[in-house]
């Protein structure tokens, strides 16, 4: 299982069960991460990754996908940016495996609906420690 199965597994979306979801990953420089967040969330800095979410929530996408029931779903896209993701791995004594890990679970998190959560933060750290066998240490 993948960063997204095990994201989706930990979610219990079980209104997204045995369906096909797509989602599109962009990997960015840290200008145009910054051009991007300072044009959507108007913060004028890089981040590690934005997600551009096509439901507005949890309950929207288990909705629309009934209406849509048969097809793929697409739930939205990713925009990361490695430089600034392994700048800050280095920084807390991560491998960049365990930093990309942890940052691309939780920008699915947040296009299946989730927000900034303890819960949130426990899932996607769950998942980074279950598929990075090196742990997050270098």
């Amino acid at each position: 299982m993948g960063i997204f199965q095990r994201s989706l597994a930990l979610a219990g979306l079980n209104c997204l069960e045995n369906e096909t979801l797509e989602l599109s990953i962009a990997l960015v420089g840290e200008d145009e991460i910054q051009k991007l967040n300072s044009q959507y969330r108007k913060k004028d800095s890089a981040t590690d990754v934005l997600s551009f979410c096509e439901y507005e929530s949890t309950k929207a996408l288990c909705e629309k996908k009934q209406i849509i029931d048969g097809q793929f779903i697409f739930i939205g896209e990713l925009i990361l940016c490695p430089t600034y993701i392994e700048r800050n791995a280095d920084e807390d004594g991560e491998s960049m495996e365990f930093a990309i890990t942890y940052i691309t679970a939780h920008g699915i998190l947040h296009l299946l609906g989730f927000e900034h959560s303890k819960k949130m933060f426990a899932f996607q750290k769950q998942v980074a420690e279950n598929l990075v066998t090196s742990k997050n240490k270098k």
